[in-house]
């Protein structure tokens, strides 16, 4: 544990509403039952501020020494505006002393206070200069203008709503405060963003599955005027056409990056609380334990959760790795038992439509390592910067073959079949690259996503995550692959790891996502990533320095479970009582012939739809518990 002088660090959730007739304010009395939605985020403390037009809510979860001084919603020190700031900033003793050189005088040693009055003294573009993770909605008292934003990477959330009132604006860390009776009620349903989640898993910024309230973009601030106007600025993305580094050897690189994650850890590693490292059977945590363990002298705790009895166990190659490393590890063997009895648990974490199976293992670890720590350090980024899933090598693999018109690909395709040319992926025949990649992250079979209503089977006409608009080379197949799962894959990551730990109270930090460490990934030729052949290649060198090449898996095996089998065993009777039974939500919006013959598959063992049918079950779970459970 490191101690350094601060009293601000914080994870909380926070809620507000902005605009309204500049006549009736607005309390805590009003909004109370609606911030209590955010004990789990901050069980510590609770704060308010309101104005005849804005009100801000808190809840507050320590990681530093929680003062009065710390205290939200925070004040500027002239009282031009106010803050609540979820996250926290990593840079922020270098920009209090570029503040304080300006000659801000500091009432606290927060990073709120730093946020807030960089902002007070910068305006919003003051956020160009933060590294940190967070959310926040900084509220300008004489302007009446309100800034919400977002950082770079997402990984907080943050969600606004148009409304309800004429001018309004309802902004909060979670989607199921802005559906309850004192935001409004719950809206309608948006079709089209139902489809995008039965296609991916999630709902990806900025939709939601409600007309009218909205997900804020990663990188992106929304300014809001007294008048209503509302302007939306992205800050910062990942570059679409980044330089490679040139001449510098790959050792020199490794270097630079050694250099960025050093740094990062040590930045993430502060707190006045415990701090640990999830520790897996991959390359990404053990890189963050081995960097981490050095910095505090062999005294790391990490965590591990081991699935004996399923496929994808990586308990043992994690036990190998706290060993060669020395550290502490706590190791849990689930059973299938204990896994399925966490249902009802994930059902309740889960506070928007999210179906990501791994969010189970994800709550087990954070619920173990909650025992223990306050704070932990995970590996998540790594496989979105670093190429480390299949997806970017199999573009790589076929992608080149998107340079021929579709009736030549088709040609090819089927040449390969009939043995009279060289075998090719099914992959080209699919309209460009960014529609292939759409395909594959989509886990919705086509034939029966075509019977859905036509609504829902529409997409969102300003939806561009998967567009490709470049020519066809090795370095814009690279570059896409690595954009789309920075700002689509890892935004599900992201939300489930920050569901499944907030649930439980548990702060995650992501230092492989830090500004500095994106910076050193950028500057590998993706290309030359690629073409080798080998996921996470730099992260596995750096990995090698701290455990030794063969200590390391040559298989990625991912964070699952056997859903599958579940689905035709020991969740069947569930399924079918909660999904297909008579009061369903899914089959109301979905139709009971597609939910049905999808089931009826899937148990016959004809094709497998564990993808799916998870996703309608969560869909179902989500109604159950979030929109019919939490307000009766």
């Amino acid at each position: 544990m490191t101690v350094v002088e601060a009293e601000g660090w914080t994870l909380c959730g926070f809620l507000g509403q902005f605009g309204g007739d500049g006549r009736r304010r607005c309390h805590l009395n009003r909004f109370g039952s609606t911030v209590s939605l955010l004990v789990r985020r901050g069980p510590d403390d609770e704060g308010c501020w309101d104005d005849a037009w804005c009100f801000l809510g808190f809840r507050r979860l320590a990681i530093l020494d929680l003062t009065p001084a710390g205290h939200q919603p925070m004040v500027s020190g002239d009282g031009r505006s106010v803050i609540v700031f979820n996250g926290e900033l990593y840079n922020f003793p270098d920009l209090k002393r570029d503040l304080e050189a300006e000659g801000v005088r500091f009432r606290s040693r927060s990073d709120t206070e730093v946020v807030l009055e960089a902002l007070n003294r910068w305006g919003e573009g003051a956020v160009e200069r933060f590294n940190g993770m967070f959310a926040f909605a900084w509220y300008s008292i004489a302007e009446r203008r309100l800034v919400l934003a977002r950082d770079h990477a997402g990984i907080k959330p943050l969600f606004y709503r148009i409304g309800p009132g004429e001018g309004q604006v309802s902004f909060a860390s979670q989607l199921n405060c802005l559906v309850s009776p004192e935001m409004g009620g719950e809206p309608r349903l948006r079709l089209d963003a139902l489809g995008l989640y039965l296609r991916l898993n999630y709902c990806p910024a900025p939709y939601t599955i409600y007309e009218g309230i909205w997900q804020l973009p990663a990188g992106h601030i929304l300014i809001i005027e007294q008048n209503g106007e509302r302007r939306l600025k992205q800050w910062w993305r990942l570059p679409e056409d980044p330089e490679p580094a040139e001449g510098k050897s790959l050792r020199e690189l490794d270097e630079q990056l050694e250099s960025a994650v050093d740094s990062a850890v040590r930045r993430q590693r502060v707190a006045d609380v415990p701090v640990g490292v999830f520790l897996s059977g991959g390359v990404d945590s053990p890189l963050v334990a081995a960097v981490a363990n050095r910095q505090c002298g062999n005294h790391l705790k990490t965590f591990t959760i081991g699935t004996p009895e399923w496929d994808l166990d990586e308990s043992d190659d994690a036990r190998r790795y706290a060993g060669v490393l020395g550290v502490s590890q706590k190791l849990l063997d689930v059973t299938e038992q204990e896994a399925l009895r966490m249902m009802d648990e994930v059902a309740k974490a889960q506070v928007e439509p999210f179906s990501d199976y791994s969010m189970l293992p994800t709550m087990l670890v954070s619920r173990m390592a909650r025992e223990d720590v306050v704070v932990a350090l995970s590996g998540d980024g790594g496989d979105e910067l670093f190429f480390g899933y299949e997806r970017p090598h199999s573009l790589w693999r076929n992608g080149m073959d998107f340079r021929h018109p579709r009736l030549v690909r088709r040609l090819l395709y089927y040449g390969g079949r009939l043995r009279l040319a060289p075998r090719r992926s099914s992959a080209i025949m699919h309209r460009d690259p960014g529609c292939y990649y759409f395909a594959v992250h989509s886990h919705f079979p086509e034939d029966h996503f075509s019977r859905l209503p036509t609504a829902i089977q529409q997409i969102p006409a300003d939806f561009q995550l998967y567009d490709f608009r470049r020519p066809v080379t090795a370095k814009t197949l690279a570059d896409f692959s690595r954009r789309v799962e920075y700002t689509g894959q890892l935004q599900r990551v992201l939300r489930k790891v920050d569901m499944a730990s907030m649930h439980y109270s548990l702060e995650v930090r992501v230092p492989l996502l830090d500004r500095e460490v994106i910076d050193a990934s950028l500057v590998y030729d993706g290309a030359e990533e690629l073409r080798s052949g080998q996921r996470k290649r730099a992260l596995r060198r750096l990995l090698a320095r701290h455990v030794g090449e063969e200590a390391i898996p040559h298989h990625k095996r991912g964070f699952g479970v056997p859903l599958s089998k579940w689905l035709r065993g020991a969740l069947r009777e569930r399924v079918e009582d909660e999904l297909l039974g008579k009061s369903s939500r899914v089959v109301e919006l979905l139709g009971r012939p597609v939910v049905q013959a999808m089931w009826e598959e899937h148990q016959s063992g004809r094709r497998s739809h564990h993808w799916a049918i998870y996703s309608l079950m969560s869909l179902e779970w989500w109604w159950r518990v979030q929109v019919r459970g939490n307000y009766g």
